[in-house]
């Protein structure tokens, strides 16, 4: 009897196995041979679950971005305001060293997105914008509902995105540190929206 292979479990626990091969070398030069060496299965198989390097990219840093998700649910289910969820948020990025070399890959990513974006790049990008755009979005239409800010904070929801993805390579390339940044904005964004009390 033939053993049947859930396929998309088996490019789960593939990818699952070389997240810290990406971390430690990068996108540019992981190679499909220390990917296959690494999940312990020929170089062929790889192409029976992955189109090509790429594909292994993105289904890795689709785990990193459910990582993100599930600590981010995490912090939502606390007794926390709706600042304290904004600022966590924004600061999913820089919570420890591990997040830190997951966050080199996203600028490794954002600059071969800049120069050389493939239609799959651009489809990740985009999957990863509305799913976080979504999160941002139900934050601040509880609030609203609440009562506890403007209801022109729907605009800045794209604000909102624009400062984080600008803060991962300002952080960067001018060493600005980022928790001090986040604070700022998140402080001056809340002097704003907030409805004070009459």
């Amino acid at each position: 009897m033939a053993i049947v292979v859930n396929k998309e479990e088996k490019r789960k626990n593939i990818a699952l196995s070389c997240k810290s091969l990406l971390l430690e070398h990068g996108i540019k030069n992981l190679t499909i041979s220390e990917i296959a060496k690494t999940a312990g299965i020929g170089k062929g198989t790889i192409y029976e679950y992955f189109q090509n390097k790429e594909d292994i990219v993105f289904e890795i840093m689709t785990l990193f971005v459910t990582e993100y998700e599930q600590y981010f649910c995490e912090q939502m289910k606390q007794n926390i305001s709706t600042k304290e969820k904004i600022y966590h948020f924004l600061n999913l990025l820089y919570v420890d060293e591990k997040v830190q070399k997951q966050i080199a890959i996203y600028r490794e990513f954002l600059a071969i997105s800049l120069t050389d974006a493939t239609p799959k790049m651009r489809e990740f990008s985009q999957d990863c914008h509305d799913k976080f755009t979504g999160i941002l979005t139900q934050i601040v239409e509880d609030a609203i509902k609440k009562g506890e800010i403007l209801p022109l904070a729907l605009n800045l929801i794209g604000a909102l995105k624009i400062f984080s993805t600008g803060l991962v390579v300002d952080s960067q390339l001018l060493e600005i540190n980022p928790h001090k940044e986040i604070d700022c904005f998140v402080e001056t964004l809340f002097a704003l929206i907030t409805i004070k009390d009459k």
